[in-house]
């Protein structure tokens, strides 16, 4: 799933981040791994409050304003405020790379395709499925135990990284890690 994604982000961030001669060659791969982080953890945190589904259904209903669904901008925000602080990039490069970048994204993953999503037969709960542990509500999404979000979990908490004290390490303890 993982690699899916970055294939779809690396072809949509062909002209925006490796063709912009703001954006030095040598830092083109970490900002679109920087754009992998966002939309996953901004679709893994959309997952888990409930929302993701609002976000599908705009992007289903009208992918050409659907860049303006809040959680969009969210996302795209907080991606360039991220590659501004990492990378050095002025606000209007940062601005041009996300606005170009993440709303494509979401709308190749987002968008249905028969029983999966497009993108090259991309599949939304599968990803999330790996995210989350297995416990998303998508259609046709096999719930199973275990997942990347499990087992990094489970070893956070081995080494001290449950900050809240409930058992597990979640966007609740890396908030507290932040602040």
């Amino acid at each position: 799933m993982f690699e899916q994604l970055m294939q779809i982000i690396q072809q949509s961030g062909q002209q925006a981040v490796v063709e912009n001669a703001d954006v030095p060659n040598e830092n083109n791969d970490a900002i679109l791994n920087e754009a992998q982080n966002s939309i996953t953890s901004s679709l893994a945190q959309l997952q888990s409050s409930g929302e993701l589904n609002t976000l599908k259904d705009s992007f289903e209903r009208d992918p050409s304003t659907a860049q303006s669904h809040p959680a969009v901008q969210n996302i795209s925000n907080n991606f360039m405020g991220s590659i501004m602080e990492k990378f050095g990039l002025n606000k209007g490069t940062a601005a041009a790379i996300a606005a170009a970048v993440i709303p494509m994204v979401l709308s190749k993953i987002m968008n249905k395709g028969g029983g999966q999503q497009a993108g090259g037969g991309f599949d939304l709960g599968g990803l999330l499925s790996s995210l989350t542990g297995g416990g998303n509500a998508q259609p046709g999404a096999q719930a199973q135990g275990g997942g990347i979000m499990d087992t990094l979990s489970s070893l956070g908490a081995k080494f001290g990284m449950d900050k809240d004290g409930d058992g597990d390490v979640d966007m609740s303890d890396l908030a507290k890690m932040i602040k």
